[in-house]
């Protein structure tokens, strides 16, 4: 059984070690998404002490992990959102290599959203580069809307967005 809670400072060592991974994993892909500028250790370790990520653990531990911030990129700027409101950012959602394939993204989403629920956020954003077709098939699976594209670093992302579903008051 898989669970998710909210990461700690004794889990930097073992999430830079799954970025590190999956950061070679995407390059045998040729997805050269991440390298040694971005994600560092130093993104990783305030999204832990802002309270922002969220690791999901199986039998052997760490598996992955998913950050969760109230706080847009300045980037998200010139998207053209259609939904409005409080804003849930998902960044850097990376499931360990050799834990890939067994639905954690999707579990790790499944936990973004109940979040936004939870927490009355009206819209969950996120971005995915554009040369990750895995990326970009987990979030159009699961009904993402794509708003528009944003240049970084190491090239084109698109930007997807979400309506965060509110269970009704019946009284």
């Amino acid at each position: 059984m898989n669970t998710i809670r909210s990461a700690d400072m004794e889990d930097l060592e073992r999430v830079t070690a799954i970025v590190r991974n999956a950061t070679c994993h995407m390059e045998e892909q040729n997805i050269d998404q991440w390298d040694d500028i971005y994600p560092n250790r130093t993104t990783l370790r305030n999204d832990i002490e802002n309270g922002h990520m969220h690791v999901i653990e199986n039998k052997t531990g760490i598996a992955g992990f998913v950050t969760l911030s109230p706080e847009e990129l300045p980037e998200y700027n010139d998207v053209h959102w259609i939904y409005c409101g409080r804003v849930l950012a998902v960044y850097r959602l990376t499931i360990a290599p050799e834990h890939q394939g067994r639905k954690l993204a999707s579990r790790l989403m499944d936990f973004a959203e109940k979040e936004a629920e939870s927490k009355g956020f009206d819209t969950i954003r996120l971005d995915a580069f554009t040369e990750n077709p895995q990326a970009v098939a987990l979030y159009e699976r699961r009904g993402y809307r794509k708003a528009g594209t944003v240049h970084f670093r190491k090239g084109l992302f698109s930007c997807y967005e979400k309506l965060v579903s509110r269970s009704e008051d019946s009284s």
